[in-house]
């Protein structure tokens, strides 16, 4: 059975750490931080920063050599290990296993949307019967994000996935819903059928 190490990042982090962990980013991670305000940049460098160390620590490198390859999409890859990243509010979530791609995804549970007129357009109709609040439509978005992360692909193409019924979706990706704060949902694929084991820990800024 796969095992999926998932740590969670929380913001704010000191300015210390966040200074030693901006020191770890690319030029192409440096561009995309400076281009967010100043909450949003602190959150960015806290995840991007915390998946180096992680990645690092896992093939046997310096955070600061690890080598992004990214998909069409944008998705990071390195050799060695199969990863994802995401970010939503101050909550971030890095999802490590060793062969089966991977997808990972958090989401902010958003009570001023109207996540009814959200799921009528973008679910099933079956799953948009079931959306009766923020945390229904967070938890079904976070599963369809996480397939779709897994392969690399555009979320547009995953909204259509029926993930309400169980952990399998369409015999394609097998799915677990992560333990995350309350206010939040949280979900880890792997792309496949078979079960996987997920681990979930709190990234100390020690490490």
């Amino acid at each position: 059975m796969d095992e999926v190490c998932v740590w969670l990042v929380r913001s704010p982090l000191p300015d210390a750490v966040l200074d030693r962990l901006a020191g770890l980013l690319d030029p192409r991670e440096r561009d995309r931080a400076a281009a967010l305000d100043p909450v949003g940049r602190r959150r960015f460098v806290a995840a991007h920063g915390a998946a180096r160390v992680l990645v690092a620590e896992r093939v046997g490198t310096a955070p600061r050599d690890v080598r992004w390859e990214y998909g069409p999409h944008g998705k990071p890859e390195v050799d060695g290990v199969r990863m994802s990243l995401s970010h939503s509010g101050d909550l971030a979530a890095v999802a490590l296993t060793p062969a089966r791609a991977v997808g990972v995804d958090v989401q902010r549970h958003t009570p001023g949307l109207d996540t009814r007129a959200m799921a009528v357009r973008y679910f099933p109709a079956d799953e948009a019967r079931l959306v009766t609040g923020a945390a229904v439509f967070a938890t079904l978005w976070a599963r369809k994000e996480a397939c779709v992360k897994a392969t690399g692909g555009r979320l547009t193409q995953g909204l259509a996935l029926p993930v309400a019924a169980g952990p399998v979706v369409r015999g394609a990706y097998h799915v677990v819903d992560l333990p995350v704060p309350d206010g939040f949902a949280g979900a880890v694929a792997l792309h496949g059928p078979e079960p996987l084991r997920v681990s979930t820990a709190w990234w100390s800024v020690t490490e």
